[in-house]
């Protein structure tokens, strides 16, 4: 079917070649095994290198200094400081991934502003290690203290906006600590703010082709930044988890059909 269009987000595609390119304002794509580059080995903090995924040179452990966005976007992740950085996981479950241990934060090249009244889509594929703690409060990017995107457990996601709270809680099921799931966060319908997150599971939480919801929709019209990836800041709340891709589109909101399609490119990489 050829020049099929969704005129509500923007996104035109031929079926069977979507690509996240195709939903408009793509700003950030960080791809699974796509523009990673290590400058140092894991054993070696002193030793130099230069591994990379398109010259299939990457070994376990390795440092990641760079990941850089794919195809149509423009915002790259990087990290200069020994300590702070992400590794290479060679275990086949997490190849390609980028492994946040609890420290490791990488910064965006540039700030990615979400205006106030202003839609936006973000995707990110995650394993969430020890899932399970009770204290387990992680988040996956942010800016401050006051604005980030996190896992609170197994059940629970927070949106801190400005200052202000946001959970999402799912209505039944939780998340396994083995599995990797793809979450998307939509906000939709401009000075109205409506947020909604949703989530597919390898093995739980498939629930339907464009997602499951995970709890109710709320309204924030509020500002978000996004200027580091594995934490909201170098100092604290920093991830324990495997990251394999993140997508943020900026002024666009998914609609369910596209959400599906989100979900199918992303999953269907490996």
């Amino acid at each position: 079917m050829l020049g099929l269009a969704n005129s509500l987000s923007g996104s035109q595609y031929v079926e069977g070649v979507w690509t996240p390119c195709d939903m408009s304002s793509l700003t950030v794509w960080l791809k699974v095994n796509n523009k990673i580059r290590s400058d140092q080995e894991g054993s070696d903090p002193f030793g130099s290198q230069d591994h990379r995924t398109s010259l299939s040179t990457m070994e376990d452990a390795d440092k990641i200094h760079q990941w850089n966005s794919h195809a149509c976007a423009t915002v790259n992740a990087t990290q200069a400081t020994q300590s702070k950085k992400p590794v290479w996981e060679t275990d086949a479950a997490d190849v390609g991934g980028l492994y946040f241990s609890g420290s490791k934060v990488m910064e965006l090249s540039e700030d990615v502003v979400l205006n106030e009244d202003t839609d936006f889509t973000i995707a990110i594929r995650f394993r969430a290690v020890d899932l399970v703690s009770a204290s387990y409060n992680k988040a996956f990017m942010g800016s401050a203290t006051s604005e980030f995107i996190r896992i609170n457990d197994e059940t629970t996601f927070r949106m801190k906006i400005n200052g202000t709270t946001r959970d999402f809680a799912l209505a039944s099921g939780k998340m396994e600590s083995d599995e990797y799931y793809t979450l998307l966060i939509v906000r939709s319908d401009g000075s109205t703010g409506n947020l909604n997150m949703f989530i597919r599971g390898n093995e739980s939480l498939d629930g339907t082709a464009t997602g499951t919801q995970i709890g109710s929709e709320l309204q924030d019209t509020g500002e978000i930044t996004i200027n580091g990836i594995g934490g909201p800041s170098e100092t604290t709340g920093q991830a324990k988890s495997f990251i394999k891709d993140l997508l943020i589109w900026d002024e666009t909101a998914a609609s369910s059909a596209d959400r599906k399609l989100i979900f199918d490119y992303i999953e269907g990489q490996e």
